[in-house]
């Protein structure tokens, strides 16, 4: 596993590292509703993808939904363990999965972070096709309702696709710089869909959630080498978007 980024909070959230585990729970995020089913359960460890407990803390209030939580992990003695930028820079993490879900089976990083390579996103070639059929099959390949396509020509081929789990919108000139026709990602903004546009790059906002969710069966097919663990995976959409 690559060093997470000097600002990010990987590792034990809450619980102790002394303590033995049988069953875990993987998630992409934690919330109340992922812990009362760790709970019925029996869990004692959910390992996230995005850290629960980001910047420091000056309280806990049981009256807050953070402190709730936070009891509720505590009481049931389940431990929380993240792996967010470390995860997304590992060799076979978050982008490496989201490759595998596209197809694209040979790529190089998008953006090199650190030592030996290692980065965020990827960037790899494709059989021509066109724009509006691979936005769908896109979409079909990562299981979502919908997408949002950003592209000036519907009627425009590609075949050089950059691709980023989660939010990936600080890449978008790495993706120009490097020739991509197209760049799949989540959490685009306006004007951060103008800049693409007007550099000649599409963009296939799939939404944080569907960029990144599949990687947790990465984990789930290590841990379950392990004869001593009982693995889960709970794949809930905390931020659905209800589309009216």
């Amino acid at each position: 596993m690559k060093p997470q980024e000097s600002w990010d909070n990987s590792g034990l959230q809450i619980g102790s590292l002394n303590d033995d585990i049988k069953n875990i729970m993987l998630t992409l995020d934690i919330d109340y509703e992922a812990v009362e089913q760790a709970v019925k359960n029996n869990v004692q460890l959910i390992i996230t993808h995005h850290p629960f407990l980001f910047s420091s803390l000056k309280s806990i209030d049981y009256s807050t939904y953070e402190g709730k939580v936070i009891r509720e992990l505590i009481l049931n003695n389940i431990n929380l363990y993240s792996m967010h930028t470390n995860f997304d820079m590992a060799d076979k993490g978050v982008n490496h999965q989201l490759a595998e879900k596209l197809n694209i089976g040979v790529y190089e990083t998008l953006n090199i972070a650190g030592a030996e390579g290692a980065g965020y996103g990827g960037i790899g070639n494709i059989s021509p096709r066109n724009i509006i059929e691979y936005a769908s099959e896109v979409k079909t390949k990562l299981n979502t309702g919908h997408i949002k396509l950003y592209c000036n020509d519907k009627g425009r081929n590609v075949s050089r696709v950059a691709f980023c789990g989660g939010s990936g919108s600080e890449f978008i000139y790495d993706a120009i710089s490097k020739g991509a026709d197209v760049y799949i990602t989540g959490d685009i903004k306006y004007h951060q869909a103008q800049s693409a546009l007007q550099n000649n790059l599409c963009i296939i906002d799939a939404g944080h959630y569907y960029t990144e969710y599949h990687s947790m069966r990465a984990i789930e097919h290590v841990l379950s080498s392990y004869n001593e663990f009982n693995v889960s995976v709970l794949e809930r959409n905390t931020a659905n978007e209800i589309i009216i």
